[in-house]
């Protein structure tokens, strides 16, 4: 398929779970979805601590296998997501802290490339492609089959999950907890902040009335244990997530901080109400997920293609907010974040970032050099696309 659309000048684009959200998807024009969910599968080599997954598998498909063998790997929460897609960018998740970015475990590929071979790619094959891979994968070609290193369960498979509801006039004071944890979050530990919207009830108006109530914080509490691979069942009191709805239409928006900044928290919590209660029509919700990251610095920032190994907390705007208070608010927010510029996970960019700060400079001459040097047609760019040259 990659040799017939390539030599006819028609563009593709592959997909696993059609999970991502980019603005840049946007480019496929009369093109062809080269469709990978049939390659959905999970292979344990439990004696020597490896698992091989199809190109569209996605995370339940991972968990369902390692937890009943006493294994575990990093992952997001959602087990909707596709494993590749979430890889190639880095792979993000509450595991991190014990044992880094999913790319981090990744131990090899196999690689259709834009001239249509399929060709290994690891630390002993095509080791330069290998590093651009981690971490811009999706430049390079489609991944139909990869191995990753597993680990032994933490606490025999077994999580402790905890809900908390707060009223919104308890906002400050959990981004000021947040905030101490910014230096001491245990490695075993992650946590993750919620901001929505109710348009059906203005809170606002009852609080006069309600607030006795609310200093007995929190209003609803769930604490159980699960086994790690059931854990986005219970999540968020059990309650149906949107996450993995399909066919949904996302304006989504992502920041990386290195440090919180209680304040800047606060003005966005009270922009947040303000203007979802201007426009009642529109679902939006805020996340920011505080991951822990010792294991993800242990490695060297030199090894992988991956450039912000030392972001803390992720943020990420979904649902049906408006790209202008979208942007409006990531300005805010990037000049507390810690850093000189906007900077992000790539998995979670709006689109419009540029490859600057979605790659980093210190990483563009490598990766650009490797784009010319396996497709320099540029076949595959419709995933938050690198350019051939940087500057």
């Amino acid at each position: 398929m990659v040799k017939i659309a390539t030599v006819e000048k028609i563009p593709f684009l592959a997909t696993a779970a059609g999970h991502g959200t980019s603005l840049s998807y946007g480019g496929v024009r009369n093109g062809i979805d080269i469709d990978l969910s049939k390659l959905r599968y999970a292979n344990l080599d439990a004696p020597n601590n490896l698992l091989t997954i199809g190109g569209g598998t996605k995370f339940q498909q991972m968990w369902d296998v390692l937890q009943p063998a006493g294994k575990e790997i990093t992952t997001g929460s959602a087990q909707c997501v596709g494993s590749m897609g979430a890889t190639l960018g880095a792979g993000v998740g509450p595991l991190q802290g014990l044992h880094g970015l999913m790319l981090d475990a990744l131990v090899s590929v196999k690689l259709v490339t834009a001239k249509g071979d399929l060709i290994n790619v690891s630390a002993s094959e095509n080791e330069d492609l290998f590093w651009g891979m981690r971490g811009a994968g999706f430049n390079f070609g489609i991944v139909t089959e990869a191995t990753y290193e597993v680990y032994d369960t933490t606490y025999d498979g077994q999580v402790m999950e905890g809900d908390l509801l707060f009223p919104a006039s308890a906002n400050r004071s959990i981004f000021e907890i947040i905030k101490s944890y910014d230096e001491t979050l245990p490695a075993e530990l992650s946590l993750t902040t919620i901001l929505s919207y109710n348009a059906t009830l203005d809170r606002e108006k009852a609080l006069p009335y309600l607030e006795p109530f609310f200093k007995l914080e929190p209003t609803r509490t769930n604490i159980t244990m699960v086994p790690w691979n059931k854990l986005y069942a219970t999540l968020f009191f059990a309650v149906d997530s949107t996450a993995c709805k399909k066919n949904q239409y996302l304006s989504a928006a992502g920041q990386g901080l290195r440090r919180t900044d209680v304040a800047t928290f606060e003005t966005f919590f009270g922009d947040m109400t303000r203007f979802l209660r201007r426009h009642k029509e529109i679902r939006g919700s805020f996340v920011a997920t505080r991951f822990p990251n010792q294991a993800v610095l242990a490695v060297p920032d030199e090894e992988t293609a991956y450039p912000y190994r030392d972001i803390k907390t992720h943020l990420r705007a979904l649902d049906k907010l408006v790209d202008s208070f979208l942007v409006d608010a990531r300005n805010k927010f990037t000049k507390t974040s810690g850093y000189d510029n906007l900077t992000m996970y790539i998995n979670y960019g709006h689109g419009d970032e540029g490859p600057g700060v979605l790659y980093s400079p210190r990483k563009l001459d490598r990766l650009t050099r490797l784009k010319r040097e396996w497709d320099p047609d540029q076949q595959f760019s419709f995933n938050n696309p690198l350019p051939l040259r940087w500057p």
